[in-house]
């Protein structure tokens, strides 16, 4: 079978948030259980051939867009299972992934592209797989076509939707419509299978709370939806191989994650204690990941508790002003790192003896799988992706906290409850040992996107 996965962002090239991660891990599952997946993202400026070793399929192909026509080259890994498309305008000058004022231009040139370049090289697939709205105008072409390929299209965030004025609409080679263009709403409309992300976010998108003004027409399709849960890759994220901590532990000798620990407060300047918890945050300092929480809670954690806390992530200036003046008033207690390190991330990881992640809405999140992977307990709200992964250890099989309510007091007594076990070292050692054996690796769900796939040949 063959695939066409497009993406916006892949590790190791580029990534901005999750669907980076997904993108370069999903097909090379996908790959194991022996689809012919070629990955398609654009060429951006950041993207150095040299040092990835990309080598040009094809120079200077003719692409149209509305009513002009466009230069676009080829380019791919030397295994050719990644593809890349280069305009110098579009994407060689650019050295930031969105955010552009002709971001309908881009994403549609590249959507189409994309499709030209399978015909340059005379490789058609069985299934187009794109996600989110970059390529969603790829559904939307491909769909007009009589003998087009399977259609799946999935969903990793609703509350980003590609909405642009009426005049974008020839992007995607519609002429006679009428007002804006929502890039998610075509390739939502026009898909055999919609996917998304994690169980519950399926069930909640369709609700008008969690529906961005969608969720009509997720339920009238939702016989076509299908939540599959997201993976870490086990390799990179492995506390008993990871290169980048302090003195790497398993499930069989955990003496190494109080290393971690030690190292950990060290390295940002808290006081070195075994015996007080350590909470980490590490995420975008956005309102959906329930930072306004935790911003307005800091008071009452550092006044009601003992535990330090580590923050790790960028975003909204006044989350980051926030966080940076706790710091330097308890310096005791708080302590930052504003932006993002990807090695000191697996050592805030390693060494953290509980994860918080209150999200106002969580797709799926990846975060709290990586820190059980670590031997970190989590501390939830329930919702999305959050739902299916993090058991309350109050069930027979559970791990960590799950608290319902979006408010502070909810946070507070769920952290507080966390806190309470961590007094208790052997129970404690017990929830890290089951976190740790949490298996969240892609073969699930790239079993679970083949049958989606077949699936959805059976239904064009």
């Amino acid at each position: 079978m063959k695939v066409l996965f497009l993406a916006a962002e892949s590790v190791p090239f580029v990534k901005v948030g999750g669907l980076g991660d997904v993108a370069g891990a999903l097909p090379e599952a996908l790959r194991r259980r022996g689809l012919d997946v070629r990955l398609v993202i654009p060429r951006y400026g950041t993207i150095d051939p040299l040092r990835w070793n990309l080598g040009q399929l094809r120079d200077n192909f003719p692409v149209g867009l509305d009513w002009r026509s466009e230069e676009c080259q080829l380019w791919a890994t030397a295994d050719q299972q990644t593809w890349f498309i280069e305009n110098q305008y579009f994407f060689g000058s650019r050295t930031t992934i969105y955010g552009h004022g002709d971001d309908d231009v881009r994403f549609a040139l590249f959507c189409h592209a994309a499709l030209e370049a399978c015909r340059q090289m005379d490789w058609w697939p069985d299934v187009i797989h794109a996600h989110d709205w970059h390529a969603a105008a790829a559904i939307r072409i491909a769909w007009g076509n009589a003998a087009r390929p399977a259609l799946v299209f999935t969903i990793h965030n609703l509350a980003h939707q590609g909405r642009f004025a009426n005049d974008a609409w020839p992007l995607v080679g519609v002429y006679d419509a009428f007002g804006e263009l929502n890039l998610m709403e075509q390739a939502l409309y026009t898909s055999d299978v919609i996917t998304t992300v994690s169980p519950t976010y399926a069930d909640e998108i369709k609700r008008p709370e969690y529906g961005f003004g969608l969720d009509h027409m997720l339920r009238e399709r939702s016989d076509r939806l299908v939540g599959i849960l997201n993976g870490i890759d086990p390799r990179h994220f492995d506390p008993a191989t990871d290169q980048h901590i302090a003195q790497q532990f398993s499930i069989d000798d955990l003496a190494g994650k109080a290393v971690c620990k030690a190292a950990l407060q060290r390295e940002v300047g808290l006081p070195e204690r075994a015996d007080v918890p350590l909470v980490a945050v590490v995420s975008r300092l956005d309102s959906q990941k329930g930072i306004d929480l935790i911003v307005q809670g800091l008071g009452r954690i550092i006044a009601e508790t003992d535990a330090q806390l580590m923050v790790l992530g960028s975003g909204y200036g006044p989350y980051e002003d926030a966080f940076r003046d706790a710091s330097r008033f308890v310096p005791e207690r708080v302590a930052n790192y504003i932006g993002f390190n990807a090695p000191l991330a697996q050592r805030v990881y390693a060494g953290a003896d509980i994860f918080l992640m209150p999200s106002a809405f969580e797709p799926c999140g990846l975060s709290q799988m990586i820190s059980m992977r670590y031997g970190t307990i989590p501390v939830v709200r329930a919702t999305g992706g959050l739902v299916d992964t993090v058991p309350d250890m109050s069930q027979p099989e559970g791990v960590g906290v799950v608290f319902s309510d979006y408010n502070v007091d909810a946070m507070l007594h769920g952290l507080g409850r966390a806190l309470a076990a961590y007094r208790y070292p052997n129970d404690w050692s017990y929830f890290v040992r089951r976190a740790m054996t949490h298996d969240f690796s892609w073969d699930t769900a790239a079993t679970r996107y083949e049958d989606v796939y077949r699936w959805a040949l059976s239904l064009r």
